[in-house]
């Protein structure tokens, strides 16, 4: 088994409106959110991993706070895009002496960092794979997440997996959980490349309405990388682990009042509807399809 201060862990902060203290309600997402980052954050340090923590517009407070830890890494996005800012976080955490594996996941997982990156890596470790997607626990999954987040998902994962099947990337027992986020690559040049790489749809381009972020913002340095590694046969595997959602969290998107419950709701069909429209177009952009409209960038 590697040792924790051979993995690196990658975490994206924006927490603009984060304050210190008690939270004054459930329904002020950003310091719920940040609060479980900052337990994420404190877990990887504590048990020995090299913590990066690229932040975008966090509050003053929440900044303090995380710049008290004397052993993480934190940069300033470029931007708002989180592709880019995956792809920043990458950079430095792969140059760090001695990094063999680099994992990344949303910090408001904390029990991925607290319990699950040993049994995450286990097949890079093992020499077995070279990226691993991790994947919840289907009774887990459905008690533990907010009703509207575990339909939505659900059907995207369908969707997703059945167009990598149509494509022959997986076998027909294979799936992978897309919409879940804890991923791990072995710091190998060849399989960071991958996740380095960036690709832009070349405009004018007709996008869903629906969809949340901008083209591509979703998939870039997180689902390309792994459907383009199916696409070379490159070792990726997928790893169940028994991950609930946390209760602060859940409680947050759905105790709000009803517009706030309805941006939850838009925000995670647009994510699910976004995740997919980049799947399609990428598909084209590896068979190399004429008229194919994304390009890589880097």
């Amino acid at each position: 088994m590697l040792k924790p201060k051979s993995i690196a862990v990658v975490l994206l902060t924006s927490y603009p409106d984060w304050y210190p203290g008690k939270a004054k309600s459930i329904a002020d997402t950003d310091k719920v959110r940040g609060d479980l980052a900052l337990q994420a954050i404190t877990k990887g340090v504590v048990m020995g991993y090299r913590v990066v923590v690229g932040d975008w517009i966090s509050s003053a407070g929440f900044l303090k706070r995380i710049n008290k830890f004397c052993k993480i890494t934190i940069f300033k996005r470029k931007c708002a895009d989180r592709g880019l800012g995956r792809h920043q976080a990458y950079l430095i955490a792969s140059g760090f002496e001695g990094i063999r594996v680099i994992l990344r996941t949303e910090p408001e997982k904390v029990s991925i960092i607290e319990e699950f990156i040993p049994k995450i890596i286990s097949p890079i470790a093992k020499g077995e794979a070279d990226i691993v997607v991790a994947k919840r626990s289907p009774p887990l999954f459905r008690s533990s997440y907010p009703k509207f987040m575990w339909k939505s998902e659900t059907a995207g994962n369908k969707k997703y997996n059945n167009l990598l099947h149509k494509l022959g990337l997986l076998e027909s027992d294979q799936n992978l959980d897309a919409f879940f986020g804890p991923i791990a690559f072995c710091n190998d040049p060849s399989i960071l490349r991958l996740f380095l790489e960036r690709y832009k749809f070349m405009f004018p381009l007709s996008i869903d309405a629906s969809r949340y972020g901008a083209p591509a913002e979703l998939s870039n340095s997180y689902l390309f990388p792994i459907v383009k590694a199916l696409y070379q046969r490159i070792k990726v595997s997928s790893v169940e682990v028994d991950f609930r959602y946390p209760k602060s969290q859940k409680q947050n998107e759905e105790s709000v009042d009803k517009d706030s419950v309805h941006k939850f709701i838009s925000k995670r069909k647009g994510q699910h509807v976004g995740i997919i429209e980049d799947l399609i177009h990428f598909k084209k952009y590896l068979a190399g399809d004429p008229k194919n409209v994304l390009r890589r960038i880097e």
